[in-house]
């Protein structure tokens, strides 16, 4: 194995099978990365022309003109790498981080923030820290008929999608730049109402901006009379249609217009030729997520199949400030 350093298209590999965010280590994401200004790096791994893995890795900067590099749902390894193959892409991969990255400054960098997808992967050295992205997603099979998808579903659910129907919920499917204000408008509702942090509306636009220039997503709108009540951002990804981002109006919660909403996206997606359609994140086993449970029943009302993965692990270059991080994250987070 030999590890390369370059920035061409390697979508065609990321596509093949399913991987949950696997759209993290594609074109539109070192896109979307660009778009916010941020310097990343993508490692190869190869055996002599074959793609082994690929991973995506970029800089967040600290405290005191210190960093740490930072993989999102990467590495994604080849289909056909058995255990010790994948951990030797792993060790290629660490040996030769620091190298291609030296743009950093060695100095700088207390850790490297990592999430593949396989647990064989996993090597010792690693620290499990807290999850970025979501570790365990919900997918539903989109090769079923609508029969057996509305069948596997939770009667609550199939008789809220009905109720919304009656209740005259309208959906609408937007590919307008400038219709990501409706979801600016919820998405700061709904983290009042739940409590979270949400990103910049930014954040958002660049996002959504990202997503119409790679003809890769789309905002789905639920009215109520002539209100917007819900607005949804879905991502387009080799076989997979995925639920990036929520926000809807809990004034018009009776109308229960996000079932409606999800289940024609899922038709939508289907009738589009893909075959998964994945609702991301949900809550972990280990109830490290405590304020995902409401989203989580809601998701699961679909059936589907819950795909596990390892979660977001450290690998530490520098001992003492990764304490001295760790430290200083627990008081950020008491003063908040």
């Amino acid at each position: 194995m030999n590890l390369v350093v370059d920035n061409l298209n390697y979508d065609d590999f990321l596509k093949i099978g399913f991987t949950s965010g696997n759209f993290l280590q594609s074109t539109i994401w070192k896109d979307f990365l660009k778009a916010q200004k941020i310097f990343f790096w993508q490692l190869i791994v190869k055996e002599n022309s074959e793609t082994l893995a690929v991973c995506l890795v970029y800089e967040n900067k600290l405290f005191f003109s210190r960093s740490y590099l930072y993989s999102p749902k990467g590495p994604i390894f080849s289909k056909e790498l058995n255990d010790e193959q994948k951990k030797e892409a792993i060790f290629l991969i660490l040996s030769k981080m620091r190298d291609v990255t030296i743009a950093t400054k060695k100095y700088e960098e207390i850790f490297y923030k990592l999430e593949p997808a396989d647990y064989d992967a996993l090597l010792p050295e690693f620290i499990k820290a807290s999850d970025v992205q979501p570790r365990d997603s919900l997918i539903l099979d989109l090769t079923k008929n609508h029969q057996q998808l509305l069948g596997e579903m939770h009667a609550k659910t199939r008789y809220n999608i009905g109720l919304a129907q009656r209740k005259g919920v309208r959906i609408k499917f937007s590919h307008q730049e400038e219709d990501i204000k409706y979801f600016l408008k919820l998405i700061k509702k709904t983290a009042k109402k739940n409590q979270i942090t949400v990103h910049s509306d930014d954040y958002y636009k660049l996002l959504y901006q990202t997503l119409l220039k790679h003809q890769a997503g789309q905002l789905c709108l639920a009215y109520v009379d002539n209100k917007i009540v819900v607005v949804n951002l879905i991502l387009r990804f080799g076989s997979a249609a995925t639920y990036l981002h929520g926000a809807a109006d809990y004034k018009f919660r009776a109308h229960m217009a996000p079932q409606l909403l999800q289940w024609e996206t899922i038709k939508q997606s289907k009738e589009l030729g893909y075959k998964i359609y994945d609702f991301w994140g949900i809550t972990p086993d280990d109830n490290s997520k405590p304020g995902w449970e409401g989203f989580t029943r809601f998701k699961k009302g679909f059936g589907g199949q819950i795909i596990k993965a390892p979660g977001t692990h450290n690998f530490v270059y520098h001992p003492a400030m990764y304490k001295f991080y760790l430290l200083a994250n627990k008081v950020r987070n008491i003063l908040k």
